[in-house]
């Protein structure tokens, strides 16, 4: 039961992590994305022409999904740091674990228990 209940706490500490890793990666890549700048204006226009060639007939449907497309691009990479995060978490407990287990001491002689 307790190697349920750790494994279960464990798994909902990490996702819960991630979670937040994704927020902060996303929040720090959206600052950094603005309608102001040059280059995200060029490229949402670049996209918008792209969905105009290819079947959207609208210039603002075309621009919206620009905008979207921008947004998801920036959500997968926000998603990808995050876990980059996690899994050096990971291993940085692999090697605390690592290390804590060089201190154990050797067991010696185990006696005989009393049979019940």
């Amino acid at each position: 039961m307790m190697r349920n209940l750790g494994g279960a706490v464990g798994i909902a500490s990490l996702q819960t992590f991630l979670s937040k890793r994704e927020q902060f990666h996303s929040n720090i890549l959206t600052n950094s994305v603005s309608v102001f700048e040059e280059a995200t204006r060029d490229r949402v226009a670049k996209l918008a022409a792209y969905f105009m060639s290819h079947g959207v007939s609208d210039q603002a449907t075309a621009t919206h999904k620009a905008v979207v497309a921008i947004a998801l691009n920036l959500r997968r990479q926000a998603n990808i740091m995050a876990f980059s995060d996690t899994f050096f978490l990971l291993g940085m407990g692999l090697v605390v674990a690592l290390l804590a287990s060089l201190l154990l001491k050797k067991p010696g002689q185990l006696s005989g228990g009393g049979a019940h």
